[in-house]
């Protein structure tokens, strides 16, 4: 069924949001959402089809980040510091690009929620939001919807810029897979199963040992 694209502006956003959200509520894909993270991030033009495949990770054979690369990249905490994530080297990590107003982004926190023992046995997780309002529209939002063992970021043009090479589509919720070294493994769109987030981060905590 074809989906029509909205042009955003950035004094539309918020209402533009607002009716988003009403009608789209926890669906599996999130078609306008490249043209409002086009608005928001200043990122370049949105890919041309604006279908979210889940569970379709891009391939990584041609372009890595040089080893270590995603533990070093700048990223902004919720207390508006600039760090890295260095201190989660060494294990795999899964990060989510989102924002507090895409509601398949809830549906991801929702999946990461339920399994997050499971997951956190095999793998650090990190949230980098887009959100246009900064830390403080990420602060809310959690304070009624926390995400228990998530490590919370807001995105910086060195993460844009680190991913830029694997990211495909200009849309969210992405689903980032880096492996112990800090090499990104795996980059994904929509809503992935729990089954495929855990076994995908096993496998590079396993690749890594061996």
């Amino acid at each position: 069924m074809p989906i029509s694209k909205s042009v955003f502006t950035l004094a539309a956003v918020p209402l533009a949001i607002a009716g988003y959200v009403t009608i789209m509520g926890t669906t599996g894909a999130c078609p306008t959402c490249e043209a409002i993270v086009s608005t928001v991030t200043g990122a370049g033009t949105p890919a041309s089809s604006t279908e979210i495949v889940a569970e379709q990770p891009a391939t990584t054979d041609d372009v890595r980040p040089e080893a270590g690369g995603m533990f070093a990249i700048p990223v902004v905490d919720l207390d508006g510091d600039t760090t890295t994530l260095a201190a989660f080297a060494g294990r795999p990590m899964l990060i989510e690009v989102w924002a507090t107003w895409c509601g398949p982004c809830r549906r991801v926190r929702s999946v990461i929620r339920e399994h997050q023992a499971e997951l956190e046995s095999v793998a650090t997780l990190v949230g980098v939001s887009v959100d246009q309002g900064g830390a403080s529209t990420v602060k809310g939002y959690l304070a009624k919807s926390p995400s228990p063992g998530m490590h919370e970021f807001m995105v910086t043009p060195e993460f844009r810029a680190a991913i830029a090479p694997l990211d495909r589509q200009n849309t969210i919720p992405k689903l980032i897979y880096v492996g112990p070294d800090g090499r990104i493994a795996n980059l994904s769109y929509g809503v992935s199963s729990a089954d495929f987030m855990t076994g995908l981060l096993r496998n590079l905590g396993a690749a890594d040992a061996g």
